[in-house]
Formats: C-alpha cells, structure tokens, sequence
C-alpha cells in the first residue's frame, strides 16, 4: 500500500489582544514552510467574522516532512513566542488522510 501524504487541520485562537502579533507570527511560518521538502500544502486562513481565530490546512507528502517542519529554526522560533507571550488561548490538530 501506497502512502498518502498526511494533512494536518491546525485552529489557534488568541488571547485577547494578542490577535495582530498571533496573526503576524503564524504569517511569518507560511514562506520558510513552504520550501521544506516535503511540504506539498501550507495556508494560512483567518476568520472574516472573528479576528482571534486562524487555520492552517497543511499536506505533508509523509511523517518524516512533519517531523523535519517541527525541527525547523522557524518553528522553533515560533514555539518560542508561544511560550513567551501566552497568546493562545486554544488550540487543536486534527489529522487526515486522503482517501484513494
């Protein structure tokens, strides 16, 4: 059996007032993402009615472009502000797979 590739269905909601800096930083993931090997989708999307809530639908051609995306300096960085500034109020992964 083949693999698919991997697609990944990311929500952020931010904390009050952290909305622009939240939107700004996860914006900041979308050009170095997209040149990882590996990496076949990556966008960002924002809520036209609620400015706290963003998605990102990503497709990974397999785990290992994953594991590379996490280990990137980027996202790194981005994991950084998270746990320095607190500006996520909740968040959830959801994992898919194509059907063929």
């Amino acid at each position: 059996m083949t693999e698919t590739p991997i697609i990944l269905n990311v929500h952020f909601q931010a904390t009050p007032g952290h909305e622009e800096k939240l939107g700004t930083q996860l914006h900041a993931l979308v050009g170095p993402t997209h040149e990882e090997p590996g990496c076949l989708v990556y966008e960002l999307h924002f809520d036209p009615e609620d400015s706290s809530k963003f998605m990102f639908y990503e497709k990974f051609a397999n785990q290992a472009a994953i594991d590379h995306h996490l280990n990137t300096p980027h996202f790194k960085q981005f994991q950084n502000y998270l746990k320095a500034n607190e500006p996520v109020a909740a968040q959830s992964v959801t994992r898919w797979r194509s059907f063929l």
